[in-house]
Formats: C-alpha cells, sequence, structure tokens
C-alpha cells in the first residue's frame, strides 16, 4: 500500500512539474504584440494564433510599436512551447495560447511585467497574478504606464475613444 501511494505521489508531481505541452514552435512572425505565426517545428502548417489572457496597444496606438518590438526580441525565431490556455479561440475565431519562451519565462507576464500590455478583461477574468504583474508595472510606471492615466486600453482606442490631439 505504502508502495502505491508513493508512486501515486510521483505521478501526481510529474503531472504537476510538467504540464501538458503541444509540440514545440518557432515564432516565424510577429504581427503585433499580442499575435504572432508559428510554425511546427517538426514541419506542418503555419498558424496565426493570439496570445491568451492579455490585451496589447493596437499598432496605431501609443506603444504598439514597442509591443510588437518586445515580442520579436523576445521570441521572434526561437523555439517556443504552445501551454494549454482557458479557452479556444478569441471573438475574431482566432486560436489563443499561452507562451512559454524557454529560459525566459510566459511571454504574456513578460509583456505584462514591462508595462506593454493590459491584463484582457473580456478573456481573463480570473487571472489574478497575471492583474498583479500588470498593477506593478503601472505602480512602477513602466512602458505604456510611464504616460501616467493618459493610457488608454486597447478595447477602448478600438471604440474610438482616443485622446484629442
Amino acid at each position: 500500500m505504502r508502495a502505491v501511494l508513493s508512486l501515486l505521489v510521483c505521478l501526481i508531481f510529474v503531472f504537476f512539474a510538467f504540464p501538458a505541452q503541444s509540440a514545440q514552435y518557432r515564432v516565424v512572425d510577429v504581427t503585433s504584440g499580442d499575435t504572432i505565426t508559428l510554425e511546427p517545428s517538426h514541419g506542418g502548417d503555419r498558424t496565426t494564433v493570439k496570445l491568451y489572457g492579455i490585451d496589447c496597444p493596437e499598432m496605431d496606438q501609443p506603444f504598439g510599436q514597442p509591443a510588437r518590438l518586445f515580442v520579436i526580441n523576445a521570441a521572434r525565431f526561437k523555439r517556443v512551447y504552445i501551454l494549454p490556455a482557458p479557452q479556444d479561440q478569441d471573438s475574431d475565431g482566432r486560436r489563443m495560447v499561452v507562451v512559454e519562451v524557454p529560459g525566459r519565462g510566459i511571454l504574456q507576464e513578460l509583456l505584462l511585467t514591462a508595462g506593454l500590455a493590459w491584463v484582457s478583461p473580456q478573456y481573463c477574468q480570473d487571472c489574478d497574478e497575471w492583474k498583479q504583474l500588470e498593477t506593478a508595472a503601472r505602480d512602477r510606471g513602466r512602458g505604456l504606464w510611464a504616460r501616467g492615466e493618459e493610457a488608454v486600453p486597447p478595447w477602448e482606442w478600438r471604440e474610438g475613444k482616443r485622446p484629442a490631439r
């Protein structure tokens, strides 16, 4: 009985220590801070995906280009792992994924820490750890938070709620 219990504990450890990962991919293009194109490492069709749980500034929005450049520097042409996301698709039908860059961490967390993304209120209601990263970046004035309260969330920007110039 003790051996069975030990085996069960080991299996649980392995399950949580090595979460289910799909095949390894390579980032071949970065459309924006939260949209990338992946290619399976062992061949196959390329696919464009949305980073789950975050929303980066639009490309015509302040900090849109820096968010894209950040992702280019962090992940383009690198091998990454795609981790399961709580939700499969966004409202535009794009596959949503969590991206792990080996040796760097979760791409979404890197963007939030750099102050280049918001936690998406539409897709990530239970992302308390990520919300803490966003708050910490805001409190430190990093990235788009250096502008103070002028930062317009992308979901408002898309609706035309842009600051007067």
